[in-house]
């Protein structure tokens, strides 16, 4: 039944045979996580690939002040890997993917990807489109955490990532915009009483 998510979020892209349905669920295992649960550690490989049905999981970096940046953050009908990473899979990832909330998800191993997409011009194609897509919002994501002020930073939050409003804490919300905890505080004050104006 997990499944179905999935499947239906990739028919939004194009049609999906019945032999493909079958191969998907093949490849993709349901998995549970709870919060605080670490499914990927920095420095080791990246090779899955998940699909969120219910809850949170965030990918997140730290500077060598063990500052942590929140990359990424996917919800219900989301991806979430360290793409670059998990593409290559030679390389030690720089990234932890963690549940921020207790989660239900499917996963895939890079390995059983590779045969899924390798093995269907038809999926291979709807991966390039979903990846296009995920870079595109990555590209405006950076430009927006590097050219906007604080203030803008948290309205484009507000505009643009309503699912995740009320369901992550100010420290995570911090490191997704970029900015510290007192920062965001401050911001979020200064926003409110200037919609009161």
């Amino acid at each position: 039944m997990q499944h179905k998510q999935l499947i239906d979020y990739l028919k939004r892209y194009g049609n999906i045979s019945e032999q493909e349905e079958q191969n998907i669920r093949k490849a993709f295992s349901e998995q549970t996580a709870k919060k605080k649960d670490i499914l990927i550690r920095k420095n080791s490989v990246c090779n899955k690939l998940f699909f969120v049905n219910k809850g949170l999981l965030r990918a997140y970096y730290e500077d060598d002040f063990g500052n942590e940046t929140t990359r990424r953050i996917a919800w219900e009908h989301g991806f979430i890997t360290n793409m670059d990473d998990f593409l290559k899979t030679e390389t030690e990832n720089n990234e932890t993917i963690e549940c921020i909330e207790n989660a239900e998800f499917l996963e895939v191993l890079k390995s059983d990807w590779d045969v899924l997409v390798s093995n269907s011009e038809n999926l291979g194609k709807i991966h390039q489109i979903i990846l296009a897509k995920y870079v595109k919002i990555n590209i405006r994501r950076v430009e927006h955490l590097t050219a906007l002020t604080p203030e803008k930073k948290l309205i484009y939050f507000n505009e643009n990532f309503p699912a995740l409003k009320n369901r992550i804490t100010d420290v995570v919300l911090a490191t997704f915009l970029g900015m510290s905890r007192i920062t965001l505080i401050r911001t979020r004050e200064k926003y409110r009483k200037n919609a009161k104006k």
